[in-house]
């Protein structure tokens, strides 16, 4: 999408569509074929089809469901170039592993909303907590030595908070409230 043909607007709406569904567009790519580092390098070529394409999408539209099928196509697309190789699926088991793992991949969506809204819950202090502890380099003996506290304290405390965030997705989403 060149910047001289498209309005900021319209640009600035496809960065945040294509940058909000990185993480499942990975999961996805992930489980159509069962190579990480590859799935990570067919991420970044989708990125480049689906910018390329960008003109093609048809705003009112689901662009998460247009990105995994242009994902899809190039799973498909490498499975060809790699031919025989044994750690790729077939067609017919991309097909299968494809419409299985979308309607998952909605889920995925209900999940993370809910997990911020009970994220949202917490109290600060619990927050903070966890943001510290699984931030990266972040860790329990860390922790421990930052509050003045044992690691047995702040693991239980951790244990605690991640059984509440838990107990509130589930009722989140069995109430339906996301």
């Amino acid at each position: 999408m060149d910047n001289s043909t498209c309005d900021s607007g319209v640009n600035d709406e496809f960065i945040r569509n294509l940058t909000s569904c990185q993480n499942r567009l990975y999961v996805y790519i992930l489980s159509l074929m069962p190579d990480p580092e590859g799935a990570r390098d067919l991420l970044q070529e989708t990125n480049l089809v689906l910018w390329r394409k960008a003109k093609d999408f048809q705003p009112g539209t689901s662009f998460e469901a247009w990105a995994c099928k242009i994902a899809y196509y190039e799973v498909l697309t490498e499975r060809r170039k790699r031919g025989r190789d044994r750690h790729m699926f077939s067609e017919a088991v991309v097909s299968l592993l494809a419409s299985e793992a979308e309607p998952k991949l909605a889920q995925l969506d209900e999940r993370s909303l809910a997990l911020d809204e009970c994220l949202g819950q917490l109290h600060p202090r619990q927050r903070q907590q966890l943001l510290e502890r699984y931030s990266p380099g972040g860790s329990v003996k860390a922790l421990a030595e930052a509050t003045g506290t044992t690691q047995g304290a702040v693991a239980t405390t951790l244990y605690r908070i991640r059984n509440l965030l838990s107990d509130c997705i589930k009722s989140k989403l069995s109430r339906g409230t996301v």
